[in-house]
């Protein structure tokens, strides 16, 4: 009976080296080399997979909408995981947000994460689930059903037994929310909240639901 097949999607930015400990430690039948710039064709990189004979293929993004990015590798992964394949990241290589966008998808498609900053070893860092799964459900109902920001003073008007205010407490503990200073002080989204966020509306839309 043939094994199941392997998928290593690897962050890719200038340098060779980024990518060698996870393909020395990494099974892989196919690569997928993820980039927000265009590796010349006779280069060192492509020149190298082409000599070890590693199947493989390069996907350009444009971090200037990481959460696009990240669905565009989501959808990649996805296709080899419908195929009955085993997918594995490693964030090694690249600038910070080419990074990013892959961890955002591969806590979409419950890919492992993996990553050889520290010399040539292997750490696991999670197996991911999906943002709706990483979230407490009533959390995650509420990040998408509230209006953002909220007022502060709306908030500190909810009665003791309200739900609101111990729920954007929590949210803040994960980093979800801040309290911006402006004329009005308000609760905002963080980066993170906003990234959640925009994640859960946009596979709710590509689900049809």
């Amino acid at each position: 009976m043939e094994g199941r097949r392997e998928l290593l999607v690897s962050t890719f930015g200038k340098e060779v080296s980024e990518i060698i400990p996870g393909l020395r430690s990494l099974p892989h039948d196919h690569l997928v080399l993820v980039t927000d710039s265009t590796p010349d064709e006779n280069g060192e990189v492509l020149s190298l997979l082409r000599r070890l004979g590693i199947g493989h293929e390069v996907l350009m993004l444009d971090l200037s909408d990481i959460t696009a990015s990240a669905m565009v590798i989501e959808r990649k992964v996805q296709e080899h995981l419908d195929k009955g394949w085993r997918a594995r990241v490693d964030i090694t290589g690249g600038r910070k947000l080419l990074s990013d966008a892959v961890m955002l998808a591969a806590l979409s498609t419950g890919s492992e994460v993996c990553c050889f900053e520290m010399g040539e070893r292997r750490f696991p860092l999670l197996t991911a689930m999906g943002v709706r799964e990483a979230l407490p459900k009533d959390l995650a109902e509420m990040l998408s059903s509230q209006r953002w920001p909220i007022p502060l003073e709306e908030v500190r008007l909810k009665g003791r037994d309200h739900p609101l205010p111990p729920m954007l407490r929590r949210m803040k503990h994960l980093g979800l929310v801040r309290i911006e200073q402006n004329d009005r002080p308000m609760v905002c989204l963080t980066e993170r909240g906003k990234a959640c966020l925009d994640w859960m509306i946009r596979t709710k839309g590509l689900n049809g639901s």
